[in-house]
């Protein structure tokens, strides 16, 4: 008898084929309770090496012993003629056929039943919403071509090393944002799995794309490799992976190499040629280096001492290369809210800032962060808000996948009472960086100067939820209650925040609104002892709900002198400075800060 007889005669194809129904069921059963037992993300490959080993087991088993009526028995040990073996084949084919019977319902299963539409991801213990608050959902379905590119895993020895692998994703971020036709979702929601360990379809699920590029980075000395891999959401397949050793001289070519790959991966060359590249980049790898430290700095929040940290690290590398255009925006930026947070005055920090924003563009005209820094300069110290408006929508025009840019023009159009516009543009920002609290508060502002009060409560609820301990998220809450007319619950609000000088505003403008003069103005008295003339957008605000109208406008000269951003941010839209419309004080004030007319 022939090898592959005797093979079938014994069942062995049989239990190869039963053996490995039985494996795909399982993994399918242990994918679906894992996740909800809690069981690790390896527990999972745990069980598939344990099935691996034991298939050429079971082969060896079934090759070796017989299942007869009076046991198992070693084959050699069947006497001639008493085999059973075709009944046990036909046991075998009826388990095979209820295994697959099985499966195909499993199947069905999590494409019909197991699986819903994608949601907002909620974090940190939030409550999760069939839609965000304010309209701020994201989009059900998903887009043919999306990504979220997952922090790249530091595997270097030094773990201060962990700037490098941070940059190197923001940098590819940003560079496929530019990629049209491509929606990548942000920093800020790409970052919140930084260290955990999660699924790739919950990643997906989560932020409603369709592919996931994850990757690691191992730096020593003056070499670099770098791991990466393109993944479909839709079956976990890869699609592409890669891994690049190179000299750090080389690094700039490996994030060029890595994006362009990409894009031929989603095939999006077939949507639209497209360039894909840094603009303002730099051929110095130390100044390379220092710029990646300067943007780790500038998200650790806006502490003074954070953005002083990313000050020196953009100016050394500017130092490195006097003509890294990215450079000069950070530093730019770094400026920009170092004078806006009252950390330096506000006409040095301005003007520096204008200074740096110019020189990147000199260096390189067509960056995007550039020009919404220089537009933030232009609105507030010049005064001049078609210039901003101009610079905005230019950035817009050049990167309207950044997550930054949307953020920033849906600021300008709120300032300039736009509110379709700024309502849009924040929509997007959310959709581009859904678990961003940032975004959802932008939402916030944008519904609140339209007088979509519930809808801006609602957006500012969720930011909450995201990020329950945020800075200025109760400070918002309260001023959209105040609105509301509910002045006791606005109180509470502002009694929580943690800012000390949105909490004095806010009780300030709170005990005028209550009709407590005393109350309001020793408040003030207390903000003019801690911040002088900083603060002069915010006394106006307080008369006016006091109804002094000449010491309103008299604070309001005092923060058009002194550059005070709250001034050309909000005072052409402030639901605040309502009763102060009708002046014709207002109206001048209007046209010589260069808008159009009040509102």
């Amino acid at each position: 008898m022939s090898l592959v007889a005797e093979l079938r005669r014994r069942n062995v194809f049989r239990v190869a084929m039963f053996y490995g129904v039985a494996a795909w069921v399982l993994l399918q059963v242990g994918d679906l309770l894992f996740g909800a037992l809690g069981v690790p993300a390896w527990g999972l490959k745990l069980l598939l090496g344990l099935l691996l080993l034991g298939f050429p087991m079971a082969l060896v088993f079934a090759w070796v012993y017989e299942l007869t009526p009076e046991g198992l028995k070693r084959e050699r040990e069947v006497e001639p003629g008493a085999s059973v073996t075709h009944q046990t084949a036909g046991k075998l084919n009826t388990l095979i056929a209820v295994l697959l019977v099985v499966a195909i319902g499993l199947v069905v299963a999590d494409r019909f039943v197991l699986r819903r539409p994608p949601a907002t991801a909620t974090p940190q213990g939030a409550t999760a919403s069939a839609s965000a608050p304010g309209g701020s959902a994201v989009p059900q379905n998903v887009a043919e071509a999306s990504i979220a590119v997952l922090p790249f895993v530091n595997m270097s020895d030094d773990k201060a090393n962990e700037y490098f692998s941070d940059g190197l994703t923001e940098e590819l971020l940003n560079v496929l944002a530019n990629v049209p036709g491509l929606r990548v979702i942000a920093r800020t929601s790409s970052f919140s799995y930084k260290g955990k360990e999660v699924k790739i379809a919950e990643v997906a699920h989560d932020l409603n794309v369709d592919h996931v590029l994850e990757g690691s980075v191992r730096k020593s000395g003056n070499r670099v490799r770098i791991t990466t891999q393109l993944i479909r959401s839709s079956d976990s397949s890869h699609l592409w992976s890669q891994t690049y050793d190179r000299d750090l001289n080389d690094i700039f070519a490996v994030q060029d190499e890595i994006s362009n790959e990409v894009v031929d991966a989603l095939k999006l060359k077939l949507l639209k040629p497209a360039a894909v590249g840094e603009s303002g980049g730099t051929q110095v790898p130390a100044a390379y280096e220092a710029y990646l430290r300067g943007k780790h700095a500038r998200h650790e929040g806006e502490a003074e001492a954070t953005l002083r940290n990313a000050l020196t690290a953009f100016d050394e590398a500017i130092r490195l290369d006097p003509g890294y255009a990215r450079a000069y925006a950070g530093k730019a930026d770094a400026l920009n809210a170092l004078a806006s947070n009252a950390y330096m005055p506000f006409d040095v920090g301005f003007q520096q800032a204008r200074q740096a924003s110019e020189r990147a563009l000199e260096l390189a005209p067509d960056l995007p962060d550039a020009l919404l820094t220089l537009g933030f300069v232009q609105f507030n110290v010049d005064l001049d808000p078609a210039a901003a408006k101009a610079s905005a929508e230019r950035a817009l025009g050049l990167s309207p996948g950044s997550y930054d840019v949307q953020l920033a023009y849906s600021g300008f159009e709120y300032s300039l009472g736009e509110s379709e516009r700024a309502i849009a543009s924040a929509r997007k920002a959310v959709e581009l960086d859904p678990i961003a609290p940032s975004a959802h508060v932008n939402l916030s502002n944008a519904l609140y100067f339209a007088r979509q009060y519930d809808e801006s409560a609602r957006a500012i609820r969720h930011a909450m939820s995201l990020a329950p301990g945020r800075p200025a998220s109760h400070y918002y809450l309260g001023l959209v209650m105040l609105q509301q007319g509910r002045n006791d619950e606005a109180l509470a609000e502002f009694d929580l925040e943690t800012i000390s000088w949105q909490r004095m505003f806010g009780r300030a403008l709170t005990f005028a609104r209550k009709d407590k003069p005393d109350l309001a103005r020793a408040e003030m008295a207390a903000m003019h002892k801690a911040f002088g003339d900083a603060a002069s957008y915010q006394y106006a605000q307080i008369h006016a709900a006091l109804g002094n109208r000449d010491e309103a406008f008299g604070s309001l000269a005092a923060a058009r002198r002194v550059h005070d951003p709250g001034l050309m941010g909000q005072v052409y839209v402030d639901p605040s400075l309502d009763n102060l419309r009708s002046d014709p004080r207002f109206d001048v004030l209007m046209r010589e800060l260069g808008f159009t007319g009040k509102t």
